[in-house]
């Protein structure tokens, strides 16, 4: 059996990377698993995931062993910053994961449409044909200069996409209405609680994302959108080191922008994510 506890303060996002890793892990080992706190999952409402693989219930009052997936930590960027952890392949039965676990190299080519389904009673808005979703997170991100991005790559961002077509329309799903309607005071905000921007991400035709792991999950499941534009390194975005923190977070199919709005290429990408974790695996 391998455990996975859901805690406090892990955003939906979080919790999701650490769902699928877990059912993928065990699913690619022929272990089973058991979530701890099931009552903490953010997504119950409109989300329907398993808990465990088995009808019995353990107690978990006895020693359990730990895996920790390693962290790298950048002094020169001053961040934390993961990549795939090889060893999760090494743990035993009788183990717990702790970790983030947000690279694709976790689901092994396992589908995440088998692990995670929206409730039936939630339906894909139709009315969001033709329309770009603009993912703005604020929040606490704005206490932290070097994570929120700024306007100029949203602006960037739209006119990428109106080379697509001019006739596409802007919408925004935001965590903090204040913060997106100072940004971009002139495209509307689709207001929400957290399934319904789940659900309009999930709908949209074209989106824009923050560097926030919530709308992987939206974006992945089902049809995916035709076109998703990602800030370039991530959590430091663009930075003047071209380290991509974190090397987990670059993600298939998506197109990454940089500062000067241009879109990188797979060899720059690749480059850049080769030379971080270069750097890391000396550390």
């Amino acid at each position: 059996m391998i455990y996975l506890e859901f805690l406090e303060g892990q955003g939906l996002g979080n919790q999701l990377w650490n769902y699928v890793a877990l059912r993928s892990i065990t699913d690619k080992l022929g272990l089973n698993f058991k979530i701890i706190n099931p009552y903490k999952f953010k997504g119950k409402e409109f989300l329907d995931i398993k808990y465990n693989s088995k009808k019995n219930k353990n107690n978990f009052n006895f020693k359990k062993n730990i895996f920790h997936e390693s962290l790298f930590y950048d002094k020169d960027l001053k961040t934390y910053s993961s990549y795939f952890d090889k060893e999760v392949l090494k743990i035993n039965p009788n183990t717990e994961i702790r970790g983030l676990f947000q690279s694709e190299k976790y689901l092994f080519d396992y589908d995440i449409n088998n692990y995670i389904k929206i409730k039936n009673n939630f339906k894909k808005n139709n009315d969001l044909k033709n329309k770009c979703l603009l993912n703005i997170r604020g929040g606490e991100y704005k206490r932290f200069k070097n994570l929120i991005l700024p306007k100029k790559y949203w602006l960037n961002a739209i006119e990428n996409i109106k080379k697509i077509s001019k006739d596409i329309n802007f919408l925004i799903v935001t965590d903090d209405y204040q913060y997106a309607s100072k940004l971009l005071p002139n495209i509307e905000i689709l207001k929400g609680d957290i399934s319904q921007d789940f659900i309009n991400i999930f709908s949209a035709e074209y989106v824009i994302l923050s560097n926030s792991s919530f709308a992987y999950f939206p974006v992945s499941l089902g049809t995916k959108p035709k076109i998703i534009i990602a800030p370039a390194h991530w959590s430091r975005f663009a930075n003047d080191l071209d380290r991509w923190i974190s090397p987990s977070n670059y993600y298939k199919g998506w197109s990454y922008q940089d500062k000067s709005g241009g879109l990188l290429t797979k060899n720059q990408i690749e480059k850049s994510i080769k030379d971080t974790i270069s750097l890391y695996s000396n550390f």
